[in-house]
């Protein structure tokens, strides 16, 4: 879209004609992520509230359709990597959320690890190290008294730069340095991701060596303990063996975003809830065919 035509609909914002008004958003939307560098220009220059809301309004629309497209494309491509999942829920709540640092700042924390790990270690040497470096050098930590209730804690650059979040997001963190370095270790089917399997690599079946507990600083456990922190989830007693088994990324991002349209929805924030729902609705389908 030119820059004159761009000026003209923004002009129109503000049109006592509320139909004139939308139709001016609905094409300054559909115009995508090109014109936000005039739209915010626009702003600056602007001195109508009326017209620096609706301003505000397209921005917003526009960042959002571009994040969620990249979801479905993340998506459509098998969801491979955790990491960009991740990344496009944060940033559908913090447009201006950057992929480099975020990805740099992780392959700082992998180099950290990688470089105290050998093929010699056991499956649960290997863990103690990741401890060590995630919860003792990084000073990565759970906050327990927001884990219901705030959606920051949720999020992959909020825990990266806050060094605090809830069991979700630090399961996200260990299993996207898991993936980094290779290490068998996948999130578990449960509600908030609140366990985590290191996998027995001499079997095709997924059998666990043991479970890997983020929430209390990467604590070990075995099956037995497993299952006793399950039946303290509340979890009824005919679905418990469902969250024995390992889920995909996309299936973690998912459970990702239903918590967070929980806690939207039960706050009365619909703006950002109808967000949160278009990702779901993304999530909730199966790649689409190449």
């Amino acid at each position: 879209m030119r820059k004159e035509e761009v000026r003209s609909l923004i002009n129109l914002l503000d049109d006592n004609d509320n139909e004139i008004a939308s139709a001016a958003m609905h094409r300054l939307c559909s115009a995508g992520e090109s014109i936000i560098p005039n739209l915010e220009q626009a702003w600056q220059e602007c001195i109508e509230e009326l017209r620096l809301m609706r301003i505000e309004r397209v921005i917003g629309q526009i960042q959002s359709r571009t994040t969620l497209r990249k979801l479905k494309e993340w998506v459509d491509a098998g969801a491979a990597e955790l990491l960009p999942g991740a990344f496009y829920m944060a940033k559908l709540l913090h447009p201006d959320a950057a992929y480099e640092p975020i990805a740099k700042t992780l392959e700082g924390i992998c180099k950290d690890i990688w470089i105290e790990l050998n093929s010699y270690l056991t499956a649960l040497e290997k863990v103690a190290i990741i401890n060590h470096v995630l919860f003792g050098k990084y000073k990565f930590c759970s906050n327990a008294s927001l884990i219901d209730n705030a959606p920051e804690q949720f999020l992959i650059d909020n825990l990266l730069q806050n060094k605090m979040g809830n069991c979700l997001a630090l399961s996200t963190l260990y299993l996207c340095v898991a993936e980094k370095l290779k290490l068998p270790i996948k999130g578990l089917d449960m509600p908030r991701s609140l366990m985590l399997a290191y996998l027995d690599e001499h079997y095709l079946d997924e059998r666990s060596l043991f479970y890997i507990y983020p929430f209390l600083g990467g604590q070990v456990l075995g099956k037995q303990q497993l299952e006793l922190v399950v039946n303290r989830t509340r979890i009824s007693e005919s679905n418990q063996h469902i969250y024995l088994h390992t889920c995909s990324n996309r299936a973690h991002v998912l459970g990702m975003a239903k918590s967070l349209q929980d806690i939207f929805t039960y706050a009365g924030q619909r703006e950002q809830a109808k967000k949160v729902r278009a990702a779901i609705k993304i999530l909730s389908q199966e790649p689409a065919a190449s």
